[in-house]
C-alpha cells in the first residue's frame, strides 16, 4: 500500500507556536462515528474525565544543533545523535561530501569539532574541544548548541525563544533531538484542569531520533523502518495502562513516540528486563497495526511520507485520514510542529 500522501503549501506550515499554547486549535475526530469538530486545546479538559488516562512524553530535547565552517569558508552544520566512547559523538553532517576525516570545523569562538571516520550514509564521528583543545564535556557543549528545529521552520536555525518554544512544559529526561511536539499544547494550567475532571496523568520517556524528520523510502517494494529509539521501561505504567483498559477506561495517548513508547512496552511486557531499564524500539506502526495499549491520541498534523503519518493512518484508517486533513487544510488550520492538532477519540 502507497503512503497516504498530500500537497502542503509552505504558507500553512507554522513558524512560531500559538500564545498561550492552548490556544492552538484542536480538530476533535471520532472514530466510531466519523463525526468531526473544530475546537481549540483549551476545551480539551471538557473531552476527559473519571476513568481516563492521559499519557505525555516527558523526553527532554537537547540543544544538538550546531553551525560552524570548515577552513573559514564552507558552512556545515552538525546535528548529535548520540555520545560515543572515547569523547566522541555520533552526528549528521551536512553537507556530507565536505567532511573529510582530520579537518577541523570551527563552531564558534571558543569550540572547534575535529572530523573523524564517517560512518553509513550520513553520519560521521565528531570530537569537541574547547579553546584550549580539550575535550568538552556534555553539558558544556550543549550549552553551546541551537535548539534543533526542523528545517521547515525558518530552515532549521534556532533561536533563543525556541529553547522554550520547543520543549514541552514537563520535559524532564534529557535525550531528544526533536520535540514530541503535541505535548507542547499542554500548558502546566491546562494540565491541572484536565487533572481536575479526573482523568488520571502519567508520563513515560522516548527519546526522539532521527526517524521523527527522515522520510520514509521503498526498499525492495517495502516501506523503510523508522530508526531505532530508546525508551524506558515502565512496568508499573504498563499494569496500570492494562488493568484500566480491562475495566473500560481509556488510555490516552498525546503523541505519536507516546504510542511507540506504550505499544512498545506492551509488546515486551514478558521481558526480564526491569522497571527504569533502557530498552531499544524498532517498532514500525503502519496500516495493518494491532494497537494494544492506547484508546485515544493526540497528534499533530504531520508531513507526508513519515512514520509519524502512517501511525495516524493505523489508527484512523485512510478515508477518515484524507477527510481530515482536507477538512484541516481548508480549515486554515496550522500544520506540523509548531501547529495545531488532533484528537482522535
Amino acid at each position: 500500500m502507497d503512503c497516504f500522501s498530500y500537497d502542503l503549501p509552505r504558507e500553512r506550515i507554522a513558524q512560531r507556536p500559538v500564545s498561550p499554547p492552548e490556544a492552538a486549535r484542536m480538530l476533535v475526530v471520532h472514530r466510531s462515528t466519523s463525526g468531526i469538530k473544530d475546537l481549540h486545546f483549551a476545551d480539551f479538559p471538557c473531552l476527559v474525565g473519571e476513568g481516563d488516562l492521559l499519557v505525555f512524553n516527558n523526553s527532554k530535547v537537547i540543544a544538538a544543533r550546531f553551525f560552524g565552517s570548515i577552513s573559514g569558508s564552507s558552512p556545515v552544520e552538525l546535528l548529535l545523535l548520540e555520545e560515543s566512547p572515547g569523547s566522541k559523538w555520533l552526528c549528521i553532517g551536512r553537507p556530507l561530501k565536505k567532511f573529510k576525516q582530520g579537518a577541523v570545523i570551527d563552531l564558534c569562538g571558543d569550540v572547534s569539532a575535529v572530523i573523524g571516520e564517517r560512518v553509513g550514509e550520513y553520519t560521521v564521528y565528531i570530537t569537541f574541544l574547547d579553546k584550549d583543545g580539550v575535550h568538552l564535556d556534555r553539558q558544556d557543549l550543549l550549552l553551546k548548541g541551537c535548539m534543533p528545529i526542523p528545517p521547515y521552520i525558518r530552515n532549521g536555525v534556532g533561536d533563543v525563544q525556541d529553547r522554550s518554544d520547543y520543549q514541552t512544559s514537563f520535559a524532564k529526561v534529557e535525550g531528544s533531538i526533536a520535540a514530541p511536539t503535541a505535548g507542547l499544547h499542554f500548558s502546566p494550567s491546562l494540565i491541572e484542569a484536565i487533572g481536575q475532571r479526573g482523568c488520571e496523568i502519567e508520563y513515560v520517556t522516548l527519546h526522539v531520533g532521527t526517524h521523527s524528520f527522515l522520510p520514509l523510502h521503498r526498499v525492495g517494494g517495502s516501506l523503510s523502518r523508522p530508526g531505532r529509539e530508546n525508551y524506558l521501561n515502565d512496568s508499573a505504567l504498563l499494569n496500570k495502562i492494562m488493568s484500566l483498559r480491562q475495566s473500560g477506561g481509556r488510555v490516552i495517548a498525546v503523541g505519536t513516540t507516546c504510542v511507540r513508547a506504550l505499544e512498545s512496552m506492551a509488546r515486551q511486557a514478558h521481558s526480564s528486563s526491569s522497571s527504569g531499564a533502557i530498552l531499544a524500539t524498532e517498532l514500525f506502526i503502519q496500516p495493518g497495526f494491532s494497537f494494544k495499549a492506547i484508546d485515544a491520541l493526540v497528534t499533530n498534523f504531520h508531513q507526508p511520507d513519515t512514520s509519524h503519518l502512517q501511525l495516524v493512518e493505523a489508527f484512523l484508517g485512510r478515508p477518515l485520514l484524507e477527510r481530515c486533513y482536507s477538512h484541516a487544510l481548508r480549515g486554515a488550520y496550522r500544520f506540523l510542529s509548531y501547529g495545531d492538532g488532533m484528537f482522535l477519540c
